[in-house]
């Protein structure tokens, strides 16, 4: 299945990436896959017996939030599909546009990160990495720009 991928991410970056993506499956008439990853990784320091329910809790959001963005394509035209993951965010992206055949990835970056100016902030390094690593374009969505 070809098509865009648009990474989904909470806060800011968010809304910004959902746009884009959206935009962009609408200009090529291609379908459009919004691919959620959980990532315990970040949660290392939570208290064991609590992981159980923070993984749980954390699987419900990410499945709402991507269908909130699933359902905003379609009432588009965008053909939409949803994809989530369990694992490291980065092994699961490339493995994800593998699989798919991917034309394109949108990331979403944080408020505040320093745009294109150097080409040195961390969502453009991980999404070089990305483009490196699977030959898939990158395109990167700033909450500045919406």
């Amino acid at each position: 299945m070809s098509g865009i991928v648009c990474a989904l991410r909470g806060g800011q970056g968010s809304l910004a990436v959902r746009q884009r993506a959206i935009q962009r499956a609408r200009e090529r008439h291609l379908p459009l896959t919004f691919l959620s990853i959980i990532d315990l990784k970040p949660f290392a320091q939570v208290d064991e017996m609590m992981l159980p329910a923070l993984a749980s809790e954390l699987a419900w959001m990410t499945e709402v939030l991507a269908r909130l963005a699933m359902q905003q394509a379609q009432q588009q035209g965008v053909e939409a599909h949803i994809m989530i993951r369990k694992g490291d965010v980065a092994t699961e992206i490339n493995r994800f546009l593998r699989e798919s055949e991917a034309n394109l990835l949108l990331l979403g970056a944080p408020r505040g990160t320093t745009a294109n100016v150097f080409g040195d902030d961390a969502v453009e390094q991980f999404a070089v990495s990305i483009q490196n690593e699977t030959g898939v374009p990158v395109e990167i969505a700033r909450p500045e720009q919406i």
